[in-house]
């Protein structure tokens, strides 16, 4: 069982990372598994759970697991007060401990977060999350702006206007003004797209 939630973990895991597993109780007490055992891993890294499913007889086993690894992440290369906007002589991709900043958003690119306002303060070799760096608005409200559908394969432009102002990430609400339909669309660093049935 432990070799096959290490393998299920190493599919997952960035390539520098050690993998630890917590204690499995209960194995030995169970009946020798005539199947394949199937591992599901749920939770946010460092910290994952694995559950390992044995067809027949059927039962379920689990056991943490804890992923250690290492990730460039954008952080301040020099002291960035609260209200600054951000250039990219501010930034720099340091490599982190995943623990550091599990469950938060981060960035992995400078220019991810260039033209950003610092929400607070952050000295030297801060890691910017999505709650320290407010990304910059770059749709208003009432723009014109070319929307990008896709469906399936297939990539159709249309023009509507912005019904809300939006960063990058944030969902608005754009308005087809040749048929009045209103719809959600996504603001990415490609354009606004909108996801349409495949």
């Amino acid at each position: 069982m432990a070799a096959a939630v290490r393998q299920a973990a190493a599919a997952m895991a960035p390539a520098n990372a050690t993998i630890t597993l917590g204690q499995v109780m209960g194995a030995r007490y169970m009946r020798a598994c005539t199947t394949p055992l199937a591992v599901t891993l749920t939770g946010t890294l460092p910290y994952e759970q694995a559950a390992a499913h044995c067809g027949a007889p059927a039962w379920t086993l689990y056991v943490s697991v804890t992923i250690d690894a290492h990730m460039a992440v954008v952080v301040a290369a020099r002291p960035i007060m609260a209200g600054q906007t951000l250039e990219s002589g501010d930034l720099a991709l340091q490599d982190e401990p995943i623990s550091l900043y599990a469950g938060r958003t981060v960035f992995y690119h400078p220019e991810d977060a260039v033209g950003g306002m610092a929400v607070m303060s952050l000295p030297v070799g801060t890691i910017l999350t999505g709650s320290s760096v407010l990304q910059p608005i770059v749709v208003q409200a009432g723009q014109s702006i070319t929307v990008t559908a896709q469906s399936g394969g297939v990539d159709i432009s249309i023009t509507g206007t912005a019904e809300q102002s939006g960063r990058i990430g944030d969902t608005i609400i754009v308005t087809n003004p040749s048929s009045g339909r209103r719809f959600p669309a996504v603001v990415t660093h490609d354009g606004v797209l909108v996801q349409l049935g495949s």
